[in-house]
């Protein structure tokens, strides 16, 4: 077995592959320089066309100069590669396709245009043509012959590309130089932003305005507990016309505590009489039977309409009220403008740190699939190398990837 770096594998590569594809290679160029001759003998036609006699007529100068100068475009176009190789040679022969119908595609409009004395060099062009389209042949066959070597150079692709992958350790190395720092500065921001809300929140009173909050989802939640077990008797009030007339002002009632029972309450008048009107709909409407329901939801009911009735509620509705004035009184100072600005400011600089926290976990990402496919490339070439040259060869990787995973941790 022979261990060879990626550098020496190259030469190694290049050597066996330059022996295998030295009859490919020798066959080949004979093709190339066919073309080369045929395309410089076309642009001396093309020229050709362009020189007027004496007697011609404008029109017929005009017709055999813009198939001239289409020819020399069509021309100029076709690249022709320097290195001789499986690949260049099938992108060659596709080259030639697609020159040989272009200049049909303008010789068909054209041509017969053209006056006859440049029928001698419509002549000349159509053997040129014939001579690119028996090459086109030759290559075609040739291809067919030694299509074994389009593998052989599949693997020059791959050690190039594991090679490259080597070069993107730099790369990765300035991304997480440039994305620490990222971090490190976010960081800052946050941990400012953070010491500047929680020293309001210590010297004003907007911790009053968050006590405030936190009391009325409390209250809010206590009301919801209550007004639970006539939730769905409320609701096949509303599907059913039990006959039990209720006012608008007890029906929007019925519908706003099972919404937003905290608003509704601090809302209302002392005694809540709203709710308690479309609460005696709903009880008459049970008594009389107009609704269909279990006995068990039909007592229960009745007992919760009569404890609300009775003022279960009265507290939490005083309670609630007074929240609201509180809250009230701190609307015209600036605390809630400068707690929702400190607030802000404090959300912002944590969602800049997660996104440069995020980035640096795609880099780590990146750099793990980098490794897992260095690994497949480097397998597979070593099994193509011992199925295509016969030998084996043991790839020595002398740039890993693996030790910027550590420096990508953000913990």
């Amino acid at each position: 077995m022979t261990t060879l770096t990626i550098e020496q594998l190259q030469k190694w590569y290049r050597k066996r592959l330059a022996k295998m594809s030295k009859d490919f290679t020798k066959k080949a160029e004979k093709s190339y320089k066919v073309v080369e001759r045929s395309l410089k003998d076309i642009q001396e036609m093309s020229r050709s066309l362009k020189e007027p006699g004496e007697d011609d007529d404008p029109d017929s100068i005009g017709i055999a100069t813009r198939f001239a100068i289409k020819v020399e475009d069509i021309t100029n176009d076709f690249y022709v590669g320097k290195d001789i190789t499986y690949e260049s040679t099938e992108a060659l022969q596709e080259e030639i396709r697609s020159f040989i119908q272009e200049l049909w595609g303008a010789g068909a409009r054209w041509i017969r245009r053209m006056d006859k004395k440049h029928k001698s060099t419509i002549k000349q062009l159509d053997v040129s043509m014939k001579e690119l389209m028996a090459e086109m042949n030759k290559i075609q066959k040739l291809l067919y012959e030694f299509s074994w070597l389009k593998d052989l150079e599949r693997i020059g692709g791959r050690i190039q590309t594991l090679q490259e992958l080597g070069f993107s350790k730099e790369v990765y190395e300035e991304q997480i130089r440039t994305t620490r720092k990222k971090i490190e500065n976010a960081k800052s921001e946050f941990e400012a932003a953070q010491k500047a809300y929680d020293e309001f929140t210590k010297t004003s009173n907007v911790a009053d305005l968050l006590n405030i909050d936190s009391e009325a989802d409390h209250i809010s939640g206590l009301l919801r507990m209550k007004l639970n077990p006539l939730k769905k008797q409320v609701k096949k009030f509303f599907q059913h016309d039990t006959g039990v007339r209720v006012s608008a002002t007890g029906q929007k009632a019925l519908n706003d505590y099972f919404e937003d029972p905290y608003n509704a309450i601090a809302g209302e008048s002392l005694g809540y009489p709203a709710l308690l009107e479309g609460l005696a709909g709903l009880k008459e409407a049970i008594e009389r039977d107009k609704l269909p329901m279990k006995d068990r939801l039909a007592r229960r009911a009745i007992e919760e309409i009569q404890s609300i009735s009775d003022g279960s509620l009265s507290k939490l509705q005083e309670k609630a009220k007074e929240l609201e004035e509180k809250r009230h009184a701190f609307a015209d100072s600036d605390v809630y403008a400068k707690s929702a600005k400190l607030q802000d400011e404090l959300n912002e600089a944590e969602k800049n740190l997660e996104y440069h926290r995020n980035d640096m976990l795609r880099i780590r990402d990146d750099i793990k699939r980098e490794l897992t496919r260095a690994k497949d490339f480097k397998v597979r070439i070593e099994s193509e190398i011992l199925e295509s040259f016969e030998e084996k060869v043991n790839l020595q990787m002398e740039i890993s990837l693996e030790p910027l995973l550590d420096k990508t941790n953000i913990d």
